[in-house]
């Protein structure tokens, strides 16, 4: 199959930036190719000024699409929702409700995720990115919960 390459040079003021549209046909592995291609090309943007500051804590969330950063937030807020019900009936009175491990998971998570790249840690591969992410909401409540447990006995 011939695919059809349109290069455009640009992007955000101050970043070097070159956007390729593959003209190919659509089907749920093409989506995730070009998820795994767009944050891979993320992580090579070097940005200038002020934004070399920001980028790395943030500045990968703002490269991504509205969509792609709504179906994200969409999908941790779902497990979130999950396993903060989950943690609420095992923990009862030591936990911080249904809403509250709702909040503090999905916060976990995305605090991870920027952590993990941060560090270097390449998140192209999406089983990767939900690993860290996941592994740093249960780390993230955890802790809060052996505060809150360690500030109830004084």
């Amino acid at each position: 199959m011939n695919r059809l390459m349109l290069c455009i040079w640009g992007g955000c003021r101050g970043e070097r930036l070159m956007t390729a549209i593959a003209l190919m046909p659509f089907n749920p592995a093409s989506k995730t190719k070009r998820l795994i291609h767009k944050l891979s090309r993320i992580q090579q943007t070097v940005p200038r000024g002020a934004w070399r500051i920001a980028a790395p804590w943030w500045g990968m969330f703002l490269h991504l699409d509205t969509t792609w950063l709504l179906f994200a937030f969409a999908i941790i807020a779902a497990f979130g929702f999950f396993f903060g019900a989950a943690l609420d009936a095992i923990m009862k009175e030591s936990g911080f409700g249904p809403t509250g491990n709702t909040l503090l998971f999905i916060f976990g998570f995305f605090v991870a995720v920027v952590v993990a790249n941060k560090h270097g840690v390449g998140l192209s591969d999406p089983k990767l990115a939900v690993a860290y992410g996941l592994g740093g909401a249960f780390a993230f409540i955890s802790v809060l919960a052996l505060i809150k447990a360690g500030m109830a006995r004084l």
